[in-house]
């Protein structure tokens, strides 16, 4: 399977919350930038376990603050 790409978490987190009036980069904040509740959050990460056939850990999570740090640790799982 291929890495995940911005574009790629992009579609799957707009899946769940309106990112029609944003420019989503890898520096755009969860929370700030981007409009994601913990509920929202749980599904994109169970989506995200779905899609790349990983499983994402709470300790994979606790540095999440950005998109770009949510790439790198579906990447990272991809690559364990």
């Amino acid at each position: 399977m291929n890495p995940p790409t911005l574009h790629n978490l992009t579609e799957i987190v707009g899946a769940y919350v309106d990112l029609s009036a944003l420019q989503v980069t890898e520096a755009s904040a969860l929370g700030d930038d981007i409009p994601i509740d913990s509920q929202d959050m749980l599904r994109v990460i169970s989506r995200l376990q779905a899609v790349y056939g990983i499983t994402l850990k709470a300790s994979d999570l606790f540095q999440v603050a950005t998109m770009g740090d949510l790439l790198a640790a579906v990447r990272r799982r991809m690559n364990a």
